[in-house]
């Protein structure tokens, strides 16, 4: 006898469904973080590919990246739903492996088809121009999950500091730390130096989010909120415009060599700090949208594919363009009067493409039991995580035009590839 299938939840019975407890404000942020990164690159692509002419070099355009440069409200978000989860002090290696079973497959099935299609054309020689591009830039996102996957195994230890000092001194010291790194960054012009701010910087901002998880960040109500915003945006604007050290791009467009996120500074943390004020004034405005079943209906739909779209974004984008090369189609160039037109519907083309590839593959969005499944020592688990972590973003830097050398021998991209591999069997018990 077979089970009558599932009829698909309505919004108002999903609505009576979700536990009166959980923040859907705080699912609201994550999906808008998501959404703004994939409308960023899409935007970025397009400039990148049709031409940019010179308004990725105007003011106006770098100041709107302190409003579109939106990842610390991700780690935010985060670290609330890490207080949330080590409330009940799960054993370390059990909470990782919990955290990462959702996390992790949505990211290894894409990097794995990458991976086979990157051969694919290093095979058949599409490899140049273009395609190399593609193949390099295809893995940038990644970077974030590689941080992530570093900041997930240090969350029970940054729990217990916050509950031993509370939110502002272990905030203060993380903030110090990124003081340090910067001075160290500019004294000795040494860029990798900056590489540990990828760490102080969103580990300060995911820190707020135990802030918010226990109420010290909502007992403040508007007058706190606001001190953040304004203390934030003024801070960057004080290290932007009152030196030198400091560009105006919080995060990279074309013709621009650098900007405040790779790697993160102190002025990105300013700008996270204003981020999450602005998030906390409107709070009780999106918690009212969130009571409307219908509303909610659309966060926790998009919600349950997160991890999809971002994997997948760049991949709709790439295969727009790739019909636009077989169409022999140029789109405007961005200082010409055609491009909003273009812009509108390449943004259309992408989110249709998206869509597709999204129903493909969210099957791959449920938690995979082959990860928490046993028992696995926490040691284990935390050095294949950083394993998986390390190799990750090593790839997101490198990308996988380098899969194959000009002499068609092994790449360098296949040891952080064999990383990620040892990484995930170490997590799995083998």
């Amino acid at each position: 006898m077979t089970n009558a299938p599932t009829a698909p939840p309505t919004a108002a019975g999903l609505a009576t469904a979700t536990p009166v407890d959980r923040d859907r404000y705080a699912d609201l942020l994550r999906l808008f973080s998501i959404g703004m990164v994939v409308l960023g690159h899409w935007v970025v692509a397009l400039l990148t590919v049709h031409g940019a002419g010179g308004v990725t070099t105007s003011l106006p355009l770098m100041l709107s990246t302190w409003v579109w440069q939106v990842m610390a409200l991700f780690f935010f978000v985060g670290g609330f739903a890490h207080a949330r989860a080590l409330r009940h002090r799960p054993a370390s290696g059990r909470f990782i492996r919990a955290r990462l079973a959702r996390l992790l497959p949505p990211v290894l099935v894409m990097l794995a088809v990458w991976t086979a299609l990157a051969a694919l054309m290093h095979t058949t020689g599409y490899s140049t121009g273009q395609f190399a591009v593609g193949l390099h830039m295809i893995t940038v996102p990644l970077w974030f999950v590689g941080v992530y996957l570093v900041i997930v195994p240090a969350a029970p230890a940054m729990m217990r500091l916050h509950e031993r000092f509370g939110l502002w001194p272990v905030l203060a010291a993380l903030t110090g730390a990124v003081v340090v790194v910067d001075a160290l960054r500019m004294s000795t012009g040494e860029t990798l130096v900056g590489y540990a701010n990828y760490l102080f910087v969103w580990l300060a901002v995911h820190q707020l989010g135990y802030g918010y998880a226990d109420g010290t960040l909502q007992r403040g109500g508007h007058r706190l909120a606001g001190l953040l915003a304004g203390g934030g945006l003024a801070g960057a604007a004080l290290l932007v415009f009152g030196t030198s050290a400091y560009p105006v791009l919080m995060v990279g467009l074309p013709g621009n060599d650098v900007s405040n996120s790779a790697p993160p500074n102190l002025a990105l943390l300013a700008q996270s700090l204003f981020l999450v004020g602005t998030a906390l004034l409107l709070r009780r405005a999106g918690t009212a949208l969130m009571d409307r079943p219908r509303a909610w209906f659309a966060v926790a739909t998009g919600s349950s594919v997160i991890m999809t779209v971002f994997c997948w974004h760049l991949t709709a984008c790439y295969l727009v363009q790739g019909l636009l090369l077989i169409a022999g189609v140029r789109l405007p160039a961005a200082d010409t009067v055609l491009w909003f037109p273009a812009l509108a519907g390449w943004l259309i083309a992408c989110s249709l493409a998206c869509l597709g590839i999204v129903a493909l593959f969210r099957r791959f969005e449920r938690p995979a039991d082959a990860l928490v499944r046993g028992s696995v020592r926490t040691p284990i688990v935390v050095a294949g995580t950083l394993a998986v972590a390390v190799g990750l973003f090593v790839v997101s830097k490198i990308g996988l035009h380098g899969l194959v050398t000009e002499q068609g021998l092994p790449g360098a991209v296949l040891l952080p590839l064999a990383l990620v591999a040892a990484g995930v069997m170490a997590l799995r018990g083998r």
